[in-house]
């Protein structure tokens, strides 16, 4: 960014396209997120995986959707990781895979997300796709329950 007035602009567009998406005006948010998304803003990309994802205001596209997300983790954008654990868990944009799930709902846990701990215990308790293993269940449990 040149100057402060291109900055204000960016600011103004992102907190402009967080209110459209958060009051379901998904054309309106896509309208002024994209382009941040374009310009790797790891917000925009997130929100715009999420429309993507679930078809909010456009055609559901998971893959590019899984790949927005994917963009937004590289700079450490805690929910994206998450919802690349959600999409692997689901086999929604990308093959299944429960390691991977694993792998990436760890490491949103690690931003302290208590929706990845209760996922990552949901898992273990369940022990259909992991084996089963109550003492890890009940230790996300409680991670999880320390932060809400």
């Amino acid at each position: 960014m040149s100057n402060s007035n291109e900055t204000d602009a960016y600011s103004a567009d992102l907190a402009s396209g967080v209110a459209a998406f958060d009051s379901k005006n998904f054309a309106m948010a896509y309208q002024l997120l994209a382009p941040l998304a374009a310009q790797g803003n790891a917000e925009s990309l997130w929100r715009l995986g999420m429309m993507q994802m679930n078809g909010l205001g456009m055609i559901e596209n998971q893959p590019l959707g899984l790949e927005n997300f994917l963009k937004a983790a590289e700079q450490g954008h805690a929910l994206a990781h998450h919802m690349i654990g959600v999409a692997y868990m689901t086999g929604e944009g990308i093959e299944k895979d429960i390691n991977q799930a694993i792998e990436w709902f760890e490491k949103a846990a690690e931003f302290g997300l208590p929706g990845a701990m209760y996922a990552l215990g949901m898992l273990y308790e369940d022990g259909k796709e992991v084996p089963l293993d109550t003492d890890k269940a009940q230790a996300w449990y409680a991670m999880a329950e320390k932060i809400t």
